[in-house]
């Protein structure tokens, strides 16, 4: 180890001055000792007054620590009275009543429960406090102001139609360009989708091509170089930012989705290349990008009908760590968001339609749901 120690603690430093030899002791030459001079070989003694310093390690004991269970359940009975049988109970407590101690006992209980109750009476629990008084101190209207503006490099008119931010900070973002209006993309409109930096808003930091315009995108929370993009035409890109700006995976055409991909999330796991992506075809398709020649999993969604189920197109995927690793919300054309299911070894199953009243659901939004998103705090809780 290294001991450091700041100048202000050594004291103060020392001056020297010249000044004239004194005499502080002296001794008498006496010839007799020099028969008692014996030679001694030389010795060598290093001395200093450096502060020794030591180090010790201590383990303490381990607490030895328990995990029990306790059962709370309607206690203060015998045990040959069975509490869950009313007619058990009502003979006791009528037995009990004709005993002369429970009266004493439950006049001494009634004094203590008077002085709460008066108490109780005399504090108005509804009462205004600071009624007509003006507050000092009148909370502050939320305003919001444009600090940057990213503009399409592109003549033509395009919609950002989904932001993903950088996974290690708000310095970068990627943009998807594209126009969802039914075949009102014209021949001349660029394909290119681009990654912003926060700091440099004049040209774009990279562009990220494809055949097809990227509807929606995002980034790998695992490895910030691996970036999904789901296309207009059904096909998922894979990106490999080190690579270029060319797609280095492609889904196949005949395993895609048959209508815009209009939502993807990467999905936690060991490889971190395993993702999901929804459409408004009614599939939630699973993939590895590893392998986009084939889908891993799939799942229709439907409002689950029995004879004739109704086909639901996914508009927005939410998929949280917290929430649990295979639960799975999306938002659909109809209004109703669906919970998804993905057990290992079994088929993908839909758990519940939240806003379908014939499933027992309230609050069915009358407009398509674009977006989904749980709670950070309680993932329990979506909007």
């Amino acid at each position: 180890y290294i001991y450091m120690k700041k100048r202000r603690d050594f004291g103060r430093y020392c001056n020297f001055d010249d000044v004239e030899p004194k005499i502080i002791g002296e001794v008498q030459e006496d010839l007799t000792r020099g028969d008692m001079y014996i030679e001694q070989t030389v010795l060598n003694c290093t001395l200093d007054n450096i502060p020794q310093w030591s180090e010790h390690s201590v383990n303490t004991a381990r607490v030895q620590m328990k995990s029990r269970v306790m059962l709370h359940v309607e206690g203060g009975w015998p045990k040959e009275v069975d509490y869950t049988e009313a007619q058990d109970t009502m003979k006791w407590r009528k037995r009990l009543e004709k005993d002369p101690s429970f009266v004493t006992a439950v006049k001494g209980l009634c004094k203590t429960t008077v002085a709460c109750i008066e108490q109780n009476n005399t504090i108005d629990l509804f009462e205004h406090y600071f009624f007509g008084e003006e507050p000092e101190h009148l909370p502050e209207s939320l305003n919001l102001r444009t600090i940057a503006l990213f503009k399409d490099p592109a003549d033509e008119k395009r919609s950002v139609t989904k932001i993903g931010w950088h996974p290690e900070g708000p310095t970068k973002l990627v943009g998807s360009y594209s126009n969802l209006r039914f075949q009102r993309m014209t021949d001349e409109m660029p394909m290119a989708s681009f990654i912003w930096d926060i700091s440099e808003r004049n040209a774009p930091l990279t562009e990220l091509r494809s055949t097809s315009p990227l509807v929606c995108c995002q980034y790998n929370h695992k490895n910030v170089d691996f970036l999904l993009g789901g296309c207009y035409n059904g096909i998922l890109n894979y990106y490999d930012l080190r690579k270029g700006p060319t797609p280095v995976g492609k889904s196949a055409v005949e395993v895609s989705h048959y209508d815009p991909v209009y939502d993807v999330v990467w999905l936690q796991s060991k490889t971190g290349t395993e993702c999901a992506s929804v459409s408004s075809d009614g599939r939630l398709l699973f993939w590895d990008v590893r392998n986009m020649a084939k889908v891993a999993d799939e799942c229709v969604l439907t409002d689950g009908g029995k004879e004739n189920p109704k086909t639901l197109g996914g508009v927005s995927l939410e998929w949280m760590q917290e929430a649990g690793p295979t639960k799975y919300l999306v938002g659909t054309e109809h209004g109703i968001v669906i919970s998804c299911n993905k057990r290992p070894k079994k088929d993908v199953e839909v758990g519940a339609w939240f806003g379908a009243e014939e499933r027992g659901g309230y609050g069915r939004h009358f407009g398509p749901v674009y977006a989904c998103k749980r709670n950070p705090f309680h993932p329990k809780f979506f909007l």
